[in-house]
């Protein structure tokens, strides 16, 4: 009986921890970090261009992400890629002021760290003479 007695109660207990566990994150989904990378498609050589990359976390631009980097380089060369820190604008904008030296595929890709999440869009530019050959790179999205 009191071994019977003492089996109920540790079920008891360890139902009831069983169960708060359960209730705590009811109802929270989080939400996604949400990065929309725009630019110009075409550009000439040495010509000015801005890369924006609007960061956002469910509706709410993020202004205080952990990290933004823009990575930019000429395809089939990522070895030689260059990371560049953006300049930061106002709700959740951040930018990429560049210029390209020389004709060419170049891809863009931002890397985006905020609100324990990582997200990495890609975009490409044509700089030049350059035929406008569908890359394996253009606009892709990746979440981490």
């Amino acid at each position: 009986m009191r071994k019977m007695m003492g089996m109920i109660l540790m079920l008891t207990l360890l139902s009831a921890c069983g169960n708060s566990a359960a209730n705590s994150g009811k109802g929270e989904v989080p939400e996604l970090l949400e990065v929309k990378l725009t630019g110009p498609e075409q550009v000439e050589k040495n010509e000015s261009v801005i890369v924006k990359a609007a960061v956002t976390y469910g509706d709410t631009p993020v202004d205080d992400a952990d990290d933004v980097q823009f990575e930019v380089w000429k395809d089939g060369d990522k070895d030689n890629s260059k990371m560049i820190q953006p300049k930061k604008e106002n709700k959740g904008v951040y930018e990429l002021h560049t210029a390209f030296k020389k004709d060419g595929l170049y891809i863009i890709q931002v890397h985006v760290t905020a609100k324990q999440q990582h997200n990495m869009p890609k975009t490409n530019i044509h700089v030049g003479e350059v035929k406008k050959e569908s890359s394996s790179t253009e606009e892709e999205t990746s979440h981490h």
